[in-house]
């Protein structure tokens, strides 16, 4: 997206002349797939917005039921946003749905798929915390980046 937006300035100053269809490719297309692909990393990470006030005060294995309850929801909640959003996409691709730039068409169907695909993974990653946490596998997933608290300062003691 930066790259495409900046060789559309470049363009627009250099050779007086901007990359056609820059803005709706960027919305249309970028915005969307940096959105919608990043939701099952962060779902992958724990990272989701989140707020434990009383949560944290919770004996251990209530959390975990708690955990498992969440992850029971999103399994519902993002599968019914795969499956709407798929029956919207096949409508779009049915119609071959577009934006007018000037004279050019630009095909925006594609991108219609690109939301049912990430919800589809971030139920996968949903059912699968699932699954887990229903069995008491321990999870697979890379469910750690980094603690800020934990980093120290280099030439400090930690």
């Amino acid at each position: 997206m930066v790259l495409h937006i900046t060789l559309d300035v470049a363009s627009r100053y250099i050779l007086n002349t901007p990359l056609p269809g820059t803005i709706e490719i960027v919305i249309n297309y970028h915005m969307i797939i940096i959105g919608f692909l990043s939701l099952s990393f962060t779902e992958e990470k724990n990272r989701n917005i989140s707020v434990e006030l009383v949560a944290d005060l919770l004996p251990k294995r209530v959390q975990l039921r708690l955990d498992v309850l969440a992850s029971f929801v999103s399994v519902v909640v993002f599968g019914f946003l795969t499956y709407r959003n798929w029956v919207e996409a096949m409508k779009k691709f049915d119609i071959l749905a577009f934006v007018t730039q000037g004279t050019t068409d630009i095909p925006i169907w594609p991108a219609y798929f690109v939301v049912p695909f990430g919800c589809a993974m971030v139920c996968l990653v949903a059912l699968y915390k699932l699954i887990c946490g229903l069995t008491g596998v321990k999870s697979g997933l890379d469910s750690e980046l980094f603690d800020v608290d934990e980093l120290t300062v280099p030439g400090e003691a930690a």
